[in-house]
């Protein structure tokens, strides 16, 4: 599966949430034994980031993953351009675990005005 390219904004000091959708030919793939991770950085090899809360919505039905991050956690990111993935892990019976990039984008961070 090709590695999806989804753009986001944050509004700095605010909660946010986004749905993120994987699809096959069309219909959602079940995510039953799949784990999500994803952070935000200033560059992909940067060592500082920042990490989103990764959930699968319904895993069997729906191939939704939602990432999410607390205004306590987007308060502390300062404004301006970044870069994160979606890496998930697949586990189960007679599945080998490995770690696959399935979306990937910019973050802009946009300042709170005061």
């Amino acid at each position: 599966m090709a590695v999806q390219v989804v753009n986001l904004t944050v509004e700095q000091g605010a909660d946010f949430s986004a749905f993120l959708n994987l699809r096959s030919n069309g219909a959602p793939i079940n995510l039953t034994g799949y784990q999500f991770f994803s952070k935000i950085k200033k560059h992909y090899s940067a060592t500082n980031s920042y990490s989103f809360n990764v959930s699968v919505v319904n895993p069997a039905t729906s191939g939704n993953i939602l990432v999410g991050m607390s205004k306590t956690i987007t308060s502390t990111i300062p404004s301006g351009r970044y870069v994160y993935d979606v890496l998930g892990i697949s586990s189960g019976v007679g599945i080998v675990s490995t770690t696959d990039k399935y979306f990937k984008g910019t973050v802009i961070v946009e300042g709170t005005s005061s």
